[in-house]
């Protein structure tokens, strides 16, 4: 089964590299998908899952700080 999936992935990766139309479709694909990463909506999206990640971060970066400070094992001795 995994040789039948790496045949595929590879006659696609040949036809979009290899053949005119497939670098077209190549080009097509960038040009979409360009046009969606600038578009407000996604930007929006990007910048609110950004500020939750950091916020997230930085809340456990903190409790585990202290977890290892309460259990002795910071560097500190």
């Amino acid at each position: 089964m995994k040789t039948k999936a790496a045949f595929v992935i590879g006659a696609a990766l040949g036809y979009l590299f290899g053949t005119d139309k497939g670098r077209a479709k190549l080009e097509e694909a960038k040009g979409w998908a360009t046009k969606t990463w600038k578009d407000p909506r996604v930007q929006e999206k990007v910048s609110e899952v950004s500020s939750t990640a950091t916020k997230f971060a930085k809340d456990k970066t903190s409790a585990l700080k202290d977890r290892t400070t309460s259990s002795g094992l910071s560097d500190e001795t």
